[in-house]
């Protein structure tokens, strides 16, 4: 699922318990959501910041030239 995909969802999800749920458990069930929704960004940060880690190292000629050669070294091992 992707962010705005996830953000329209999380929508629907909140207009749902605004308009059917009683107010004490309202609270509940929103804090729940707010919850899931940092957890959802926090993982997201965690995959982007693994994307740009293995970008830049792709990108540096002598990380590329280690990876060539420990790839040869696991091959002949």
């Amino acid at each position: 699922m992707n962010n705005h995909a996830f953000q329209v969802a999380r929508t629907q999800l909140e207009q749902l318990i605004h308009n059917n749920v009683d107010s004490k458990e309202k609270l509940n069930m929103l804090s729940l959501v707010k919850d899931m929704a940092a957890a959802m960004e926090a993982e997201q940060d965690i995959a982007d910041t693994a994307l740009r880690i293995g970008y830049t190292k792709r990108r540096n000629p002598m990380a590329r030239i280690q990876d060539f050669i420990l790839g040869e070294v696991r091959v002949a091992q």
